[in-house]
Formats: structure tokens, C-alpha cells, sequence
């Protein structure tokens, strides 16, 4: 005799065999004991939950010489060749290749005939679902009125994808899927009928991975014996499986939370040329970060996480990060999940995901430039470029919420280099501001300043929220906060951007971020301008009367007429215009060596 799988072999001969689905075993022994058979049956339910198992144990007992019954003997004519696939009277019919008008018709001609040797004539149609539109409506009369002793019994993994008409002419049984706890209890039984011998965490793990179907971990164990080994252990099954070592997930969690990217990359790099699973690898990952939002109290109450072999991870790194930054983990990890499914290259892919989840939980962005220009006028102290600036670190959006002790106005003036004195005048002559006025413009300017540095994580918040927002707020410019206003500038070619931004629906997002970081209700106004300084400060709100800024653009603008010896000025001789600079031109001088060159 052939082979036959072991999913085949094993297969429940009777209701109380079937693992699971008590709710579905009894209601059928209870209707068979009564006589109260129907004449449609509609089975739904994922693969491998029992449902064409279901289907021919209830053939044989409506059929077995004992009827009525809630079991099938086994042991009468009807239930052998029912129980071989050679019983006249009960038709097993594929309707994935079967799935024409063409069929059904021959199947509605054919089902008026009698019975020859059974009681009942039964028509299991599995993959219902495969069925056209022309079918199954040629099939609505003959299923709502079949012949006398005909039962049709439809087994599908998609019952959305069949008409309503069809679904309300059956009697529907809704398939579950299996715990762990069952699967485990049966690769158990079936280790003992087939004197296999294998570790209590090895089928454990087989019946993790099988996702809810009995058939799937059947087949896995099989695989597993057929490795060749006497015993079969956790690592047969990884191996055979392609899911990830608990090691290896352990090696990049570590690296996560430690901000060690060379480590995370290698490991990254390890797994997707050793052949591992990438779905299972992402899943676990997951997994062990949504277990890490628990205090050690409930984590310790999850039984599931000893079934997934990860609890030494997870009391090891139980609070290491916060919760916050776990969720936003959760999130991006999930996302890049579902990204994995439809990818060339998921090196790739895992690799920048691995980039943004360390930058999500430690806030490391690159040291940016802040260039100074002087405040006395004639004199340049701009940085080159190339040269070292005031570097900052970007902190995580919740560390940059924290709010931050206040200190008192004499002490931030006389850090700032302003002496508060009770008089109207200070030493230079300079008029001085009060003490609460003083603590408003360092209160903004620190704000403002705190503002900046959060930019990028404020971004990402509202990306995180809403990404049309995040994509329309991206090219704009924070300028500064004034009071509870925060000022966006926009250039001429994202108009439209400043017109999206300022709708409603995206104004009250970006607001909703920045009034979370501020801890109070702030409003945003984004403007079109014309050119900017190098300092951010617009030239269309210079103050009238001040000189303008040592690094400010001007544009054929005449300046004062320079003065004679007679100190009369000349009308005849006006300053050339400053020229504007491209971007970056110092920068690609000084590395090519080059210089400009007036083309007139």
C-alpha cells in the first residue's frame, strides 16, 4: 500500500476523536440522535481546523445501520466504504476545478437519482467558495428544495465570497482555531500511536507554529521525524521550520535598547542569508516587544510567553525602556510586517527598520549646525562651512515633554549677560526691563529654542498620527513661538503645502502635537516668504530703522553715498549690489580649491 501522510492516517474516525470544536461535535450527535437532519450544511472555518473531517464522520453516521446515533460504528458496511472513498452515495466534489454552471447542472441531474446502498445521498462540495456567480445560482433551487434523503454539505475557508442567498439556505457551523494547548495535547497522542520520541519544548514549538490548524502541525511533525534524528528537539524543529533562534532574537533586542547598531545590522544581516523565515523572524520580534509594555507582575501571569520560548528574554529587558517608546516600537514594527510581505529586497528593509527603531527609542539624530551671525554691525563671524558648530542632540518626543524646572528671572537674565537692575537705566545707559518681562522673552526664547531641538521627533509624532499631515507640514521652516503661536514659513514653491496645512482638519493635528509637548493649548500660523536670512529672520519684518542683519540678502539696493573729504556726498556713485550666493558654493570652493569669477 502507498504511503499515506500522517494527517491522513490519523484522521478523527468519529466526533469525540476531533480536537476542538465541542460546540460544533455536539450540536451534530444531538441532531442525529433526534432524526433531525438537515438538508444543507454550510462548514466555514480557516484550513485545517476539521471541517471535510467533520463532514464525512456526519456522512456515516447518518448512513451506519445503527441510525439513529451520535456516532458512526465503523464497523458496518456503510461506514467502511464511506470511511474508504468507494461509497456510491456519498460524493466528494472539489469545486475549485469544478466551478461552472456546466458542473452543477450535471451535479442537480445526478442528485435526483435514488440512493443505491446508503440511506442518505450526501454531496460534500469543498472550497465552496470557488463557485461562480452563474453556479451558484443555477444551485439555489436544487439547495433549497433537494430531492428526498439528498444532503448537501458546503465546507469553505471564505464564506464572505458566497452569496447571502446560498449562506441563508444552510444550517452554518463556524469553525475555531485551535490553541496551543490543544495542538500540543494531540502531537502528544500521535507521538505515542506512532513511537516517536521527541522534547516537551519541540512539539510545544510545533504547535505554536501552526497557527490555529491541527493538519499544519501534523504535517510539521512529520517533516521533523523525517530529519533523521532518533529525538526531536526545538532546534530540529527551527531548522526545519526556518524560525528564528530565541538567541538570535534575544541578540537584537539587546542591541535595540543598548542603541548598538553594529550588532543589530550583523544579526539582521545573519538571519536573512542563513535562510530564516522572515514573517516568523518579524512576529517574534513583535511579539517580545508587546510583551515588554507589561510590568513583570502581568508578564509573569502570561502563560503564552512560556509557549513561545522567550521569557528569559523577557525578564531580562522588563523595563529597560518606556512604555511610551514601546508602543511607537509596536507600531513600526507591525507596519514594517506587513511591508516584508511584498519585498524584493528585505535586507533592506529590516535594516532601515532597524535604523528608526533605535533612533525611536534613543533619539539619536545626526549633530546639525547652528550658525551665529554677530550682532555688531561690520563685522563677520559667520562659521564656514565645514567648520565645527554648536552641535545638538535630539531627545526623545517624551524625554523633550518633560517639563523643566523654572529658574528665576534675575538668574536666567544674569546668564544671558543682562544686568536687572531696579533703575530705568543699566551701567552701558541701555534701558532695562522688568523682572516678569525679562522672564516672558526668556520663557519664549527657551520654549522656541526647546522647540527646535524636538523639530524632528515632532514631525515624526504627527506622521505617526497622520501621515497626509506630516507629508504637507514636512517642507516647512520653524521659525519661532511666540507666546502660544508657533510661526511656519514656507517658500514660494510649497504654496500649496501652506494652504493644505492651514485646513482644519491638519491644522488641529499639528496643533494637538505641539499643545502635547507645551503642556498647554498652542495654534500654529504658516506664511508664504519671499527669502530668508541665514538666521531665519523674514526681510519683509526687519523693524523699520534697524540695519539689517551681517548676513542678510540684498538685491540692487542702493546703500548710503559714500562721504568726500569736502563732506558733501556724491550723487554720482551708489554701491554695487551684494551679489547672492548658491547654496553651498564656499563649501565647493574650498574643497575644489576654486574661486569665483565675475562673468562681466
Amino acid at each position: 500500500m502507498a504511503y499515506l501522510s500522517l494527517y491522513r492516517r490519523r484522521r478523527p474516525l468519529n466526533f469525540t476523536d476531533m480536537t476542538g470544536q465541542e460546540h460544533i461535535t455536539r450540536t451534530l450527535s444531538n441532531a442525529l440522535c433526534n432524526e433531525r437532519i438537515a438538508h444543507a450544511y454550510l462548514f466555514c472555518g480557516p484550513r485545517g481546523t476539521g471541517k471535510t473531517t467533520a463532514a464525512k464522520i456526519l456522512s456515516k453516521a447518518m448512513n451506519c445501520e445503527l441510525y439513529p446515533v451520535a456516532e458512526p460504528c465503523g464497523k458496518c458496511g456503510p461506514c467502511k466504504n464511506i470511511a474508504a472513498g468507494v461509497s456510491i452515495d456519498v460524493i466528494e466534489m472539489d469545486a475549485a476545478s469544478n466551478r461552472g454552471i456546466d458542473e452543477i447542472r450535471e451535479l442537480r441531474e445526478r442528485s435526483r437519482f435514488a440512493s443505491g446502498e446508503s440511506r442518505y445521498k450526501v454531496y460534500i462540495i469543498d472550497e465552496a467558495h470557488m463557485l461562480t456567480p452563474e453556479a451558484c445560482n443555477a444551485f439555489l433551487k436544487t439547495l433549497e428544495e433537494p430531492p428526498q434523503n439528498v444532503v448537501f454539505i458546503l465546507a469553505t475557508t471564505d464564506p464572505s465570497r458566497l452569496p447571502s442567498t446560498i449562506v441563508s439556505r444552510c444550517q452554518r457551523f463556524d469553525f475555531h482555531l485551535l490553541t496551543v494547548d490543544q495542538i500540543r495535547q494531540h502531537l502528544e497522542h500521535v507521538l505515542v500511536q506512532e513511537n516517536w520520541q521527541a522534547d516537551s519544548e519541540a512539539v510545544t514549538l510545533i504547535a505554536r507554529l501552526a497557527d490555529g490548524s491541527l493538519r499544519d502541525a501534523l504535517g510539521i511533525l512529520e517533516q521533523c521525524s523525517a530529519y533523521g534524528e532518533e529525538r526531536i528537539d526545538a532546534g530540529q524543529v527551527r531548522i526545519v521550520t526556518g524560525a528564528t533562534m530565541v538567541d538570535t532574537i534575544e541578540g537584537l533586542v539587546k542591541a535595540a535598547l543598548d542603541n548598538d547598531l553594529d550588532s543589530g545590522l550583523s544579526i539582521i544581516e545573519q538571519v536573512v542569508f542563513s535562510g530564516r523565515d522572515l514573517n516568523l523572524f518579524m512576529r517574534d520580534l513583535t511579539f517580545v516587544f508587546t510583551r515588554l509594555l507589561l510590568d513583570s507582575g502581568s508578564a509573569k501571569k502570561q502563560t503564552s510567553i512560556s509557549v513561545h520560548g522567550f521569557e528569559d528574554i523577557i525578564s531580562n529587558f522588563q523595563g529597560k525602556a518606556d512604555r511610551r517608546l514601546l508602543l511607537d516600537a509596536v507600531e513600526l514594527l507591525h507596519e514594517v510586517s506587513a511591508e516584508l510581505r511584498n519585498a524584493h529586497f528585505p535586507q533592506y528593509i529590516l535594516e532601515v527598520a532597524f535604523i528608526r527603531l533605535v533612533r525611536l527609542l534613543h533619539g539619536r539624530l545626526k549633530p546639525v549646525s547652528v550658525l551665529h551671525s554677530s550682532a555688531v554691525a561690520g563685522t563677520d563671524t559667520d562659521q564656514e562651512p565645514g567648520e565645527k558648530g554648536l552641535e545638538t542632540e535630539a531627545v526623545p518626543y517624551s524625554q523633550a515633554a518633560e517639563p523643566v524646572p523654572a529658574e528665576s528671572a534675575e538668574e536666567l537674565a544674569e546668564t544671558r549677560g543682562s544686568s536687572v537692575v531696579s533703575g530705568g537705566v543699566d551701567k552701558a545707559g541701555a534701558p532695562v526691563v522688568s523682572a516678569s518681562e525679562a522672564a516672558e522673552t526668556i520663557s519664549a526664547e527657551d520654549r522656541t529654542e526647546k522647540l527646535k531641538i524636538a523639530w524632528p521627533q515632532l514631525l515624526q509624532e504627527i506622521k505617526r498620527r497622520q501621515k497626509s499631515t506630516a507629508a504637507w507640514l514636512e517642507p516647512a521652516r520653524f521659525v519661532e513661538c511666540r507666546g502660544h503661536r508657533v510661526r511656519l514659513t514656507y517658500t514660494n514653491e510649497y504654496t500649496i503645502h501652506q494652504v493644505r496645512i492651514m485646513e482644519d482638519n491638519h491644522r488641529k493635528t499639528v496643533e494637538d502635537v505641539f499643545s502635547a509637548f507645551c503642556g498647554e493649548p498652542m495654534t500654529i500660523k504658516a506664511e508664504i516668504i519671499e527669502g530668508e536670512d541665514e538666521a531665519g529672520n523674514s526681510s519683509e519684518e526687519a523693524e523699520p530703522g534697524s540695519a539689517p542683519a551681517p548676513n542678510s540678502i540684498t538685491e540692487n539696493t542702493p546703500g548710503p553715498a559714500p562721504k568726500h573729504g569736502s563732506g558733501t556726498a556724491s550723487s554720482q556713485q551708489k554701491e554695487e549690489p551684494v551679489k547672492k550666493k548658491s547654496p553651498g558654493a564656499e563649501e565647493a570652493m574650498e574643497l575644489f580649491g576654486g574661486k569665483l569669477i565675475d562673468p562681466d
